[in-house]
């Protein structure tokens, strides 16, 4: 039913600081948004959207990006890329 999974599944951003995603729950339930290798733990609210400010990131990377409220929730992926 498109509630146990992220959309997108992949998420490229570049190297460098000042990168945002904004996370959006589509569902009629509270569900989690972590990335546990940047430190980012949130909880949103059915129909809550919130602006996620990352870290400064390194190009080269792989984050897992799932839910940790509902751990069998299939993830996501965050892939950092070289900047031009």
């Amino acid at each position: 039913g498109g509630k146990n999974v992220f959309i997108p599944s992949t998420i490229v951003l570049t190297a460098g600081a000042g990168r945002s995603l904004s996370i959006f729950n589509t569902t009629d339930q509270p569900h989690g948004f972590a990335i546990p290798g940047l430190g980012v733990e949130v909880v949103l609210q059915p129909g809550q959207e919130q602006t996620v400010e990352l870290p400064t990131l390194e190009a080269h990377h792989l984050y897992a990006i799932g839910c940790h409220l509902h751990p069998p929730h299939r993830g996501a992926t965050l892939m950092v890329v070289p900047g031009r």
